[in-house]
């Protein structure tokens, strides 16, 4: 099982500090000893949560501050268009060319993609895979298939769908054409509750 290491301590200094408190302001508003406030600021000792649910009151938060993952607030990622990267999808059996856009690192949630579809041919092959996608028309006009049903979607348009749903795209262009390609991961729920931890 993932183990989470949070901080308890140095984020009740650090939220202190910054409201310009005391050990001793915190000690006479919780009712608690200046010592006390001081261990657990150390890490010397551990709250209980009656313990905690007072410091949070007094230092104006929400309890769970004190264990939401704390903002990186470096951690963004930018893609020149000139450093796009080519990659390998389940698409790109049927034609596809996936050039990768920005994400974020050890991300486990989404995909996001500029796909060029060339014009259709005769062997159309419909495929599916876990999650769910959402498609941006960028330029062109395509044909795509879902199931039994065929969509004619063109430049502005958009779609979403579940992609376990047989699919397949085509452009009805006279060339390629591209669409905006963002795909969601199907995530389990023991996933969705470490992400929400």
């Amino acid at each position: 099982m993932e183990e989470f290491d949070i901080n308890i301590g140095e984020r009740i200094r650090k939220l202190r500090t910054e409201r310009g408190m005391t050990l001793q302001d915190v000690a006479n508003f919780t009712g608690f000893s200046k010592a006390l406030i001081s261990q657990i600021e150390n890490n010397v000792v551990t709250p209980p949560i009656s313990t905690l649910a007072k410091i949070a009151k007094v230092l104006n938060v929400k309890m769970t501050y004190f264990f939401d993952e704390e903002i990186n607030y470096k951690d963004y990622y930018i893609v020149k268009k000139k450093e796009r990267k080519f990659v390998f999808r389940e698409g790109a059996k049927h034609g596809y060319l996936y050039e990768e856009l920005a994400h974020i690192k050890n991300n486990d949630i989404f995909e996001t993609f500029v796909v060029t579809i060339k014009p259709g041919d005769s062997h159309k092959k419909l495929f599916s895979h876990e999650g769910y996608e959402f498609m941006f028309i960028l330029d062109g006009k395509i044909k795509l298939y879902l199931n039994n049903d065929i969509i004619e979607l063109e430049e502005g348009d958009s779609i979403a769908f579940s992609s376990k749903i047989p699919h397949y795209a085509e452009s009805i262009n006279k060339g390629s054409s591209k669409i905006l390609s963002v795909r969601m991961k199907k995530l389990d729920v023991q996933k969705m509750r470490n992400l929400q931890r």
